[in-house]
């Protein structure tokens, strides 16, 4: 659906009005996905003893927020320019317990016929400026209806409970502070805590591995 030029409170209002469909087909795949991982959560428990994840959170991006990054990346007002540029509408963060369980879920993902595996990006591994660690993977995601097969672009984000907490607190700082810096010592303690943070998963997964020995 291409529309002509249109002020702000123009766009806003036609994406209410006539996208319905639209983030529809993004509620669906977040629903496909968290059905899934629920079934791989219950069937972890009954093979190995525990499950692995610890909580999920889903969402889709509401439209003054995807209205602002239609505007900040530039893209044509179109439901398909958007869907190609913009594959981060539906986001599912998975929080597991152990480092390991972030590796072995990725593992599954890659596994899975269902789903298609974009783009992986391992903060983990290599941790952005601020001290921020998650694996953020880009896939598709099947979903069937009644008459046709749509492959919905979604992130999924995993993350270790210590990593999640880190994050939510670096949030909240930038939060309170939008619009300045937060304040340089701040942002030191928070990149050392994520290191402290990081040496406890390290170690949890270590103790786990030697119980479980």
């Amino acid at each position: 659906m291409n529309l002509p030029i249109l002020n702000k409170f123009e766009l806003f209002e036609a994406i209410q009005k006539h996208w319905g469909g639209f983030f529809r087909q993004y509620e669906m795949a977040l629903n496909e996905l968290q059905s899934d991982f629920q079934i791989i959560d219950l069937d972890w428990k009954t093979k190995f003893g525990y499950s692995p994840i610890e909580h999920m959170k889903a969402r889709v991006k509401n439209p003054l927020s995807l209205l602002k990054k239609i505007e900040r990346k530039g893209i044509p007002f179109s439901m398909d320019a958007v869907q190609d540029n913009i594959r981060d509408i539906a986001g599912l963060r998975i929080v597991t317990t152990f480092l390991d369980d972030v590796y072995m879920m990725k593992e599954h993902i890659e596994q899975r016929e269902d789903i298609q595996v974009l783009q992986v990006k391992d903060y983990i591994q290599n941790p952005k400026p601020s001290g921020y660690k998650s694996l953020h993977m880009v896939v598709k995601t099947q979903v069937i209806l009644s008459h046709e097969v749509l492959w919905v672009p979604a992130e999924i984000q995993l993350r270790t409970s210590s990593m999640d907490f880190w994050a939510a607190t670096e949030h909240k700082l930038n939060y309170k502070y939008e619009g300045g810096e937060v304040p340089e010592d701040a942002r030191n303690q928070l990149y050392e805590l994520s290191k402290s943070a990081f040496q406890m998963d390290e170690q949890m997964s270590m103790l786990r591995n030697q119980l479980l020995k």
